[in-house]
């Protein structure tokens, strides 16, 4: 990360601008962020900001708690608390970041956006069956999340906090029923379009494929040459229903285990300071 200097709120900001985001995906989950991912990695941005990122630094959420706050009271965001989130970040897509791609844009002006989109009755499918059970889980563990917050990983506190931030003040996707869904997915489309520049913008579905994308960000398409001649790469295609399931179900594993080790730390923590005070009275009793 770059070096800070602190900004009201208790969060770090740049103090020395980085290069900054090259590439803002435009892209709800369950559009194909994991394979656009992984295809901006194979196009060398090194470093995609996305939900798993976030999973696995859940320190970012004083950033993201900042953010989110800011524009729910219509404050602007500085280009420097955006360095101090992103750091050496090349590309951002998927939540938590893409509930704030015009900010973004306006952040970076040079960065390419990619709008990734995905039919909308497709996408509410995807979606119900997968992050909107997520979400209402989530949402239901909220007032036990506040009761056990000493003892949870920081990791499981921190996906809670920032996902019910997001749905409480409507920036991100809540538990809604398929018409509200269907509207905030339709509303949010139109909102990036109507707010960055045509010229910076490709509407882009992942079965277009490397041309129009590697076209966009002036990239070489990827493939090797075999002996049959130049064979191109295939388009990632990534994080299925399937796929989904299994990598939420081994993040949830790892956080009951933790969890329940927490609890007990704090058990014998309590049993141990009950026996202590139990000893000092019983002393002064019988001094």
């Amino acid at each position: 990360m770059p070096s800070a200097d602190k900004l009201d709120g208790g969060i770090a900001s740049s103090s020395n601008p980085s290069a900054g985001l090259k590439v803002i995906v435009c892209s709800l989950p369950r559009t194909g962020t994991t394979s656009i991912k992984l295809a901006l990695e194979q196009l060398g941005y090194n470093f995609v900001y996305h939900m798993s990122t976030f999973v696995d630094h859940p320190e970012d959420y004083k950033y993201w708690g900042y953010v989110i706050k800011a524009k729910m009271h219509g404050h602007d965001i500085p280009r420097s608390v955006w360095d101090g989130l992103f750091g050496d970040y090349q590309a951002v897509v998927d939540a938590p970041g893409c509930y704030f791609v015009t900010e973004l844009a306006k952040a970076y002006p040079d960065a390419k956006v990619v709008i990734l989109n995905r039919d909308s009755e497709k996408w509410y499918d995807s979606f119900e069956k997968t992050v909107q059970k997520m979400i209402k889980r989530r949402e239901a563990l909220e007032r036990l999340e506040w009761i056990l917050r000493p003892c949870l990983p920081t990791q499981a506190s921190a996906i809670i906090r920032i996902g019910n931030l997001l749905s409480k003040s409507g920036i991100g996707l809540g538990s809604y029923n398929k018409e509200e869904c269907l509207k905030f997915f339709r509303g949010y489309y139109a909102h990036c379009r109507a707010n960055i520049a045509p010229q910076r913008c490709i509407d882009f579905k992942v079965q277009d494929g490397w041309y129009p994308l590697c076209k966009h960000l002036g990239a070489r398409v990827p493939g090797q040459y075999t002996a049959d001649g130049w064979v191109q790469a295939p388009f990632p295609q990534a994080n299925d229903t399937e796929s989904f399931h299994s990598w939420v179900t081994r993040i949830q594993h790892s956080m009951l285990r933790q969890t329940w080790r927490n609890l007990g730390l704090c058990a014998l923590v309590l049993l141990g300071a009950i026996v202590l005070f139990g000893q000092v009275t019983w002393s002064t009793r019988l001094g």
